[in-house]
């Protein structure tokens, strides 16, 4: 639940033509160290877990918008 929480108050990236980028991290120590994240390494796994799953989603729906516009 924390590593959800931490990465919904992370930032996004996001580049015009591109679409999401992913997050920015320049925050995350600070975030880790006031709610207390002991295990590190799982932390990270889920946070970038859930980078990955978002920028995908970003790109399906940047690919589906422009074949839509091609058929227009």
């Amino acid at each position: 639940q924390e590593a959800i929480n931490i990465f919904n108050m992370l930032g996004d990236r996001i580049a015009a033509d591109i679409g999401y980028l992913g997050k920015d991290y320049t925050n995350l120590p600070i975030y880790m160290e006031v709610h207390d994240i002991q295990d590190k390494e799982f932390f990270l796994d889920i946070i970038n877990w859930l980078d990955s799953r978002a920028i995908q989603q970003s790109a399906d729906a940047m690919k589906r918008e422009r074949e839509k516009l091609k058929r227009k």
